[in-house]
């Protein structure tokens, strides 16, 4: 995000924000000749950000209303005395309350970490079918594509969970999964099959179709392995949500 960038690598970058909405195909072509990426990054982690604030509150009340429940159930806190077992479970809430309200914080650094392991994992695809991409062009890739896949998709479920109000989410999955997906096809899962479903929600998806064709166009990646690799950080994105779907119930 350096100001010292040229005009042209400053103006590649600002265009990349909107063509990779609304015109990939050429923000793909700009990324494999001029690979940046600050621009990207800046917007995706200021939606992503807003996007967080405004679904805070039904975080916090998802946590109050069904965490007291889940906690109680784990075999640590069943088998104290029940004084002990009230009194712990408010500090766990407590915490817990206290993480999701300065999450937003981390957002910087979480996006930072899905590019460079997204750009490892197409280095490798890349290496495996002899393509022409560097992990500096995949890893724009990635932050770019994230505008769309990490700070769209937190924007709009920022905005579904204010308009529809912070009571109506029991769990905090109900809350991540307020966004279309295939969640709407298992209306009554819970637990990791609610974290996994909601996870395949319409901008993750948006993104594993840029990723796919991204990768054909920045790297010359072929149409085949391009696919399989965006598919299977699709699913492990997917598992990681169902594992922490099952811990906080």
């Amino acid at each position: 995000m350096s100001t010292s960038l040229p005009p042209a690598e400053r103006r590649s970058g600002l265009a990349n924000v909107v063509d990779i909405v609304i015109a990939p195909n050429t923000a793909f072509e700009r990324i494999r000749q001029v690979p940046v990426w600050g621009w990207a990054f800046l917007v995706a982690a200021l939606l992503a950000i807003a996007g967080t604030l405004l679904a805070g509150p039904a975080v916090q009340h998802a946590i109050e209303t069904g965490m007291p429940a889940t906690l109680a159930a784990s075999d640590n806190i069943a088998k104290l005395p029940p004084d002990q077992q009230q009194k712990q479970i408010a500090a766990f809430v407590n915490v817990y309350k206290n993480i999701a309200k300065f999450s937003w914080i981390l957002i910087p650094v979480w996006l930072l970490l899905v590019g460079v392991i997204q750009g490892v994992v197409m280095l490798i695809a890349n290496a495996a079918t002899r393509g022409t991409g560097s992990f500096k062009q995949y890893f724009a890739l990635s932050i770019t594509v994230a505008v769309a896949g990490i700070g769209l998709s937190s924007l709009v479920l920022g905005v579904i969970v204010m308009l529809r109000g912070a009571n109506s989410f029991e769990t905090t999955t109900a809350v991540q999964s307020a966004i279309p997906s295939l969640g709407l096809l298992a209306p009554s899962a819970k637990g990791a099959l609610a974290g996994f479903l909601g996870a395949l929600n319409v901008f993750v998806i948006w993104a594993t179709v840029l990723l796919a064709f991204g990768m054909q166009r920045v790297g010359r990646i072929p149409r085949g392995p391009a696919w399989a690799t965006a598919i299977i950080m699709l699913l492990l994105t997917a598992c990681f949500a169902a594992y922490g779907a099952k811990q906080n119930g």
